[in-house]
């Protein structure tokens, strides 16, 4: 309690000093701009989804919440609150790249993120980019990437926004953000937090979830400096967990986990005419403690301080073509008491290109190469092209060839970690196309992947287990995301959107579905508005998921349906209040075996800005 208290303090004193600074006149600049500006610039054959604020607030408990209802990735979660991975297109968690501000921040031991200790309320944009990101984004990048992205304008803001939260199980989550900008400056500072006893029903096995308490904090920082012909910009981040991890159907829950991520990232953009550079410099922290018995002080720790320092240039000709050329070195120091001490060098020079020719066709042809640390690296690149054939249709397509390093774990994990693993390489190619008919849209998107050199834990002698290079899969399959939006009347809307995939994942040795990568998922909301009220309703449906390499044994496939309204006060405008029911129907579901997910519970919130 005394480190929450500190946490708490230190929270409120970053808001403090955003609430002293100084406004200048006004100027009309209202581009919002992107510290990962090539996450657009360089993805124009690739297919990326947006998250609005409407949907990060449906579904803001974590970003396992946000991305499981409304996209096509499927989430193995040890029940609610607990270790969240994902499965992208098929791939596995250490293949599912997390991207903040341009920053790879997956776990230097694990190679992967926990998706529940990230708060989706922290950032202004969240993106989904579909397919290999190698090139771009290093190591991991091979089913997908997630980009958690903190724009920045120089357009005169002043505003406060503030949520409480109060649900079921003893939930109380709050947070707040204030904005303020002027023509030279911007400034955005935020708080997050959120905590639960986590006590559910298991639907229909008289029991309940059991020491299963979490806790969460987040603090946010983001500065942008505008200078001449460019711009300095600040981000920083630091998250603290603290979680009971909890038992299954058939054992008792008593270890813990406590964890603290800290990111910072200064870049410096100047403009030359047609020519631009960025010189950057991160440092991201990671430390964790595993607790064999939360009720003890004894605990394993490991942590590890990442530097990176980038240098790019760009060059625009004619509004047709983009060339980025760039040149990152990476030092990765990490010590544990189950890895030791370790460090990694890395050095990549990378290319990126795309080309306009004329208004309706562009292409992109981007390479990167890796030096320095102890592997054979692969030269990776990637293709795109996009062909927009009318108003109402367009086509693309990629292919990219990608790679995923092993982790810290894999390699020197005392009890059986594998100095002599090879990274493991991909080759992937897309298909997709864009149409809308009248008020709907639609997007249809095939896939191929094709890996070889998996890194896979196997049992060697007793009970002792060893990473080797022996997998080889192939995950092919389809993604439909549709949205429609009509007016009815002056006063009355309806909002629709859903998804739907389907997704093949083999392991070519056994001729088998690999574990946790269902077959069928889709999802959808529907949403209806009058005046200063909105209602939605949500579901989510997860085919059968085996649980074993062989198949024998599976998940059942389940539907989830949620429920939600809201009403913007007359009298108030600035202060919205509503409520949500989750799981409407009390349906009894896992996403890992014999880890049950919550029962039916309800949340109030209260939303205002100032």
């Amino acid at each position: 309690m005394k480190r929450l208290n500190i946490h708490i303090v230190f929270g409120f004193l970053l808001c403090s000093v955003s609430a002293n600074a100084q406004l200048d006149s006004i100027q009309q600049l209202p581009e919002v701009m992107l510290t990962d500006a090539k996450l657009i610039h360089y993805s124009k054959g690739f297919k990326l989804e947006k998250l609005n604020d409407s949907i990060v607030e449906r579904n803001a408990t974590s970003l396992t919440e946000t991305l499981r209802y409304n996209s096509s990735i499927y989430f193995k979660e040890n029940g609610f609150g607990m270790v969240s991975s994902p499965s992208f297109r098929g791939t596995n968690a250490q293949q599912t790249a997390v991207i903040w501000n341009g920053i790879n921040i997956n776990s230097v031991f694990t190679g992967q993120t926990d998706f529940n200790t990230i708060s989706p309320l922290s950032y202004n944009e969240i993106a989904i980019r579909s397919g290999g990101g190698g090139v771009q984004y290093g190591s991991g990048a091979v089913g997908g990437s997630i980009h958690l992205n903190n724009t920045y304008s120089f357009h005169k803001t002043d505003t406060t926004e503030m949520g409480l939260r109060y649900g079921s199980f003893t939930t109380i989550a709050a947070n707040a953000s204030t904005t303020q900008a002027s023509k030279n400056n911007y400034l955005n500072v935020g708080v997050d937090f959120i905590s639960s006893e986590n006590d559910y029903d298991f639907v229909g096995k008289n029991k309940k979830n059991t020491h299963g308490e979490f806790l969460r904090f987040n603090a946010k920082l983001n500065q942008a400096r505008k200078l001449k012909d460019g711009a300095l910009t600040w981000n920083s981040e630091y998250t603290y967990n603290d979680r009971n991890f909890s038992g299954s159907l058939n054992t008792m829950g008593k270890d813990g986990y406590k964890d603290v991520a800290a990111r910072n990232l200064l870049q410096l953009k100047q403009e030359f005419g047609a020519f631009s550079t960025k010189a950057s410099f991160a440092h991201l922290f990671e430390q964790y403690r595993y607790y064999p018995n939360s009720e003890k002080p004894l605990f394993d720790e490991g942590r590890a301080n990442t530097v990176i320092g980038a240098l790019q240039s760009e060059v625009f000709l004619r509004k047709k073509l983009r060339l980025n050329a760039k040149i990152e070195y990476t030092l990765i120091d990490a010590e544990g008491d189950n890895v030791g001490e370790n460090t990694r060098e890395t050095l990549a020079a990378v290319v990126l290109l795309n080309h306009k020719i004329g208004k309706d066709f562009s292409y992109g042809l981007n390479f990167r190469k890796e030096f320095l640390n102890d592997f054979d690296n692969p030269l990776l690149f990637s293709a795109d092209a996009k062909w927009k054939v009318s108003e109402k249709y367009s086509l693309r397509i990629n292919g990219s060839k990608n790679y995923r390093i092993p982790t810290f774990n894999d390699l020197f994990w005392y009890a059986g970690g594998n100095t002599y693993l090879q990274p493991e390489t991909s080759y992937q190619v897309e298909m997709g196309q864009e149409f809308s008919i009248g008020k709907l849209k639609a997007d249809v998107a095939v896939f191929y992947i094709s890996s070889e050199d998996l890194i896979k834990w196997i049992p060697t002698t007793g009970s002792v287990w060893k990473p080797i290079n022996i997998s080889e899969t192939q995950n092919y399959g389809i993604e439909i995301t549709t949205s429609y939006f009509v007016k009815l009347g002056k006063l009355h809307s309806l909002d629709f959107n859903a998804n739907y995939s389907y997704t093949k994942a083999e392991d070519l040795e056994k001729e088998k579905q690999l574990i946790y990568v269902p077959f069928h998922k889709a999802s959808g909301a529907a949403q209806y508005n009058f005046k200063n009220f909105s209602a939605y309703f949500q579901g989510l449906f997860n085919g059968e998921t085996y649980t074993t390499t062989d198949n024998s044994e599976s998940l059942d496939g389940f539907n989830i349906y949620n429920l939600g309204v809201s009403y913007v006060l007359p009298k108030s405008q600035n202060i919205i209040i509503g409520g949500r029911v989750k799981n409407v129907f009390n349906t009894y579901y896992e996403n890992v075996a014999f880890r049950p997910m919550p029962s039916r519970n309800f949340q109030i919130f209260l939303n205002f800005n100032i």
